[in-house]
């Protein structure tokens, strides 16, 4: 018993500090689901519409439509793990172009190199490796990618399994 407390303890105790610091991303954290919500002042959920295909900021649900995982395919891009963020609800990836500092953001089957597949949530933004930052309009639910950080680019992330 005493050796096997040796073992957990510090290892328990070394994971929580890590991800404290901030060492252990939530890309990182294999088979969780998250919620991601905005500002304390809305507080809500990134989501998927009832049409399956379209990512909103809105209300919180009970279901898997506000549920997100991060898929098994990873690289690296400026020292982030990077991954593709799929809804637990559709099992579609999160999926953004470069096209414009105002870019379009949809749900698509993942895979087929995307490049706009791949996110970090590192830092309480939400970036892929395009540069850019996923953001939702604070008038409407609608969301987008651009390359400018505002205050309508920082979510939270919450495990809830």
């Amino acid at each position: 018993m005493r050796s096997w407390l040796r073992i957990t303890v510090p290892a328990t105790l070394s994971a929580l500090l890590l991800a404290l610091t901030g060492a252990i991303s939530p890309a990182s954290a294999a088979g969780a689901s998250w919620t991601y919500t905005t500002d304390a002042i809305r507080a809500n959920c990134l989501r998927v519409d009832v049409d399956g295909k379209t990512p909103i900021a809105d209300i919180c649900v009970n279901g898997d439509s506000n549920r997100w995982h991060w898929g098994a395919e990873s690289n690296t891009w400026q020292g982030h793990s990077m991954k593709r963020l799929v809804n637990d609800d559709t099992g579609d990836c999160l999926t953004t172009d470069d096209k414009t500092d105002w870019n379009a953001v949809w749900m698509a089957p993942c895979g087929g190199g995307r490049s706009g597949q791949f996110w970090t949530a590192d830092g309480g933004t939400i970036q892929n490796q395009n540069w850019n930052y996923l953001t939702y309009d604070f008038i409407s639910v609608d969301l987008h990618s651009t390359p400018d950080l505002d205050m309508w680019c920082y979510w939270t992330g919450h495990v809830v399994s």
